[in-house]
């Protein structure tokens, strides 16, 4: 900024305050417009042969960042055969998945008080089950879960636990899965009966 060094400290504060405050705000209405019109205008999806854990890499390129609040930790099974997919929809649930995953462990940390750089990695993971012939695609978090109603309604339009989500992150998720036939499903992880996050996964057949 121009006037970076040329302010008084407490005037200089308040100025990088308020510009981080605006920065935000055209972040956050960005990611409105985009999830708004990701919804609207989602086309059937085009199936090919997709190499879901290299799908996954290449996405994951983008959260290889010093700088990021919530880590990404992957655990790819290599067993994994490829599935039939429209790799520009599921690079949309990849990133959806992942943005709520990190969206809940930094607030859930937030207001547990937690300081800056220590907050557990979200986990994205796939896995080739032989007994049901399905690649199963995970996401986990250490958020603090969904309350009962929210969960029975997580993938429907305009349902949210944020407070200022939109409610169609997860429902482009559910749309997108309907499309390719896929199997999805959320729960709250529980240990020794205190909900540690939430786990969204969906499974694909091959």
């Amino acid at each position: 900024m121009k006037l970076t060094g040329k302010l008084p400290a407490p005037e200089q504060a308040m100025l990088t305050k308020s510009v981080k405050t605006i920065v935000d705000q055209v972040d956050a209405m960005k990611r409105l417009v985009n999830e708004f019109r990701d919804y609207a205008r989602l086309p059937s999806a085009d199936l090919q042969p997709v190499d879901l854990n290299a799908l996954v890499s290449d996405v994951l390129n983008l959260y290889e960042s010093d700088r990021a609040t919530v880590a990404v930790q992957a655990q790819l099974d290599p067993r994994c055969p490829t599935i039939m997919g429209d790799a520009q929809q599921l690079r949309q649930v990849v990133h959806n998945l992942l943005q709520n995953a990190q969206d809940a462990t930094e607030q859930a940390a937030v207001s547990a008080g937690a300081p800056a750089g220590t907050l557990p990695p979200v986990c994205i993971s796939t896995h080739w089950n032989e007994i049901s012939r399905r690649v199963r695609l995970t996401v986990t978090d250490h958020g603090s879960g969904f309350p009962a109603h929210i969960l029975q309604r997580a993938f429907e339009p305009y349902v949210t636990t944020k407070a200022r989500g939109t409610g169609l992150g997860l429902a482009v998720v559910k749309k997108i899965a309907d499309e390719h036939g896929a199997r999805i499903d959320l729960i709250n992880r529980q240990e020794e009966g205190v909900v540690r996050g939430a786990q969204v996964s969906l499974s694909f057949a091959p």
